[in-house]
Order: C-alpha cells, then structure tokens, then sequence
C-alpha cells in the first residue's frame, strides 16, 4: 500500500470518529443606532415565537452630546422583564409572545442632541439545530474524485478486440 493511500485512508477513519457538535440559532432582532434631542423614549415591539433568552447592548456614542440617563427595559402583556439597565449588555429570559423594548435618554449639552446605539440578539432555548458531517462529506466527495481518475488511468490500458 503507498504511503499516500495509508495517510488519506487514516485521515478518513480520524474524521469519522470525530463528534460531530450542533450549533443554535441566534437572531438579531433589532440594531440600530440614533439620535436622542433633549429627551427623548423609542419603543420597539418583537413578536418571539418560543422562549429564549434576549441579550441587549445599549451604548452612548460620544459624539455632539453625551446622553444622561441612557436607560433600557422590556416589557410583556403580563409586566415588566428583569430590571432596567443602562449602557452596557445583559440577558434576560422571554417566553412567546409579544415582548416591548423601551430605551430612553437626556441630551442636555451644548448641542441638545446625542447618539445612541443598540442591539437586540435572540437565542432560542430548546433543540440545538444539527451540524452535518461536512468533513465526512468532503472526504467522500474526494474519494470519489480519486477513484474517478484512477478509473480513466485502468480504462486507457485494457485491450480491446477489434
């Protein structure tokens, strides 16, 4: 056996024993980012379809103004999520239905006007979605290229009968 059918026949039988791992869906519900003038509240409204977990960065970007009072809550039918927040990231647990986004700030500066930004990930809990064995697909899609091309190398020296 040549060394190089050795060393792809063990590359085969390393990827075959790999685990295969699974990855989740994360959606980015809303980025944005804005401009508050004196004070100023945004709503936002999400319709999540299954529980999960809502992460939420919310910044002040120091241009013109600086916003005081840079703050973050969410809402449901039924009340108030976690607690407010400012600038910064945290993650809150959600369950289905319609969830609120409420941020809200002051920009009493010089200019009366601030930039803000924010952004809203979901992440569902529940089954993980499957990865597919790429690398086996890769190595078989390989095997089969090869074996292709030692089969025109065979064909080309067989006799044929006139």
């Amino acid at each position: 056996m040549h060394i190089r059918q050795l060393i792809i026949a063990l590359a085969g039988m390393v990827a075959w024993a790999l685990p295969f791992g699974s990855a989740s869906a994360d959606t980015v519900l809303y980025d944005s980012s804005g401009f508050i003038q004196g004070q100023q509240s945004f709503v936002q409204s999400f319709d999540i379809t299954t529980a999960g977990t809502l992460t939420v960065s919310l910044s002040d970007i120091p241009w013109l103004d600086t916003i005081s009072n840079l703050n973050f809550f969410l809402t449901t039918a039924s009340g108030t999520v976690g607690a407010s927040m400012g600038a910064g990231t945290e993650s809150m647990s959600v369950g289905p239905g319609m969830v609120y986004a409420h941020w809200y700030g002051d920009a009493a500066g010089i200019f009366g006007v601030g930039v803000y930004g924010i952004k809203l990930n979901f992440q569902p809990t529940g089954t993980p979605v499957p990865l597919p064995g790429t690398l086996i697909l890769l190595l078989s899609g390989l095997g089969l290229l090869f074996g292709m091309r030692y089969r025109g190398r065979f064909d080309d020296k067989v006799p044929t009968i006139a």
